[in-house]
């Protein structure tokens, strides 16, 4: 079993896509009977995200563990939009460490917010984020999805 600290963050290159849209869709499957239908990132074009440069992967050599997608808002929070993470790394503390990259990024771009949501059935970034420190604040229906939105201030 890798432990976090054989696990090496690094930006998402054009070769990467495929394989972060593998690993999100694997993360997210268990999701689509509840939701019934796939969760929104499932349905992400990949190579331009990845072409934004705002695409982080979690790597343990060239095995992809975990990827974690942000940009920033118009009114300059940022947003992190997709964070997934191989069934293999889950209980590691990985989410916690590619979190923890976009919010040291978002410092070091000048942001004081960050912001994501989750949808309402994902029980595990429900305790996630809060155990992070951020702090929920609505509720609704976007997309076609229901939607927990929670805020951190840095």
């Amino acid at each position: 079993m890798q432990t976090t600290s054989q696990i090496k963050l690094r930006p998402a290159e054009t070769r990467d896509a495929g394989e972060v849209a593998r690993l999100v869709a694997a993360s997210f499957a268990q999701y689509t009977p509840l939701i019934g239908k796939p969760p929104a990132p499932v349905l992400y074009d990949y190579a331009a995200l990845v072409a934004t440069g705002q695409v982080w992967l979690a790597v343990a050599g060239e095995e992809l563990r975990g990827m974690i997608y942000s940009y920033v808002e118009e009114d300059g929070a940022v947003m992190l939009d997709v964070l997934a993470v191989s069934e293999a790394a889950r209980g590691q503390g990985l989410a916690k460490r590619l979190v923890t990259q976009v919010e040291s990024g978002a410092r070091a771009e000048g942001a004081r917010l960050v912001r994501v949501y989750t949808n309402a059935v994902m029980a595990g970034p429900q305790v996630l984020y809060p155990r992070l420190g951020y702090k929920e604040t609505h509720r609704g229906e976007s997309d076609g999805y229901m939607r927990i939105h929670y805020e951190k201030r840095l």
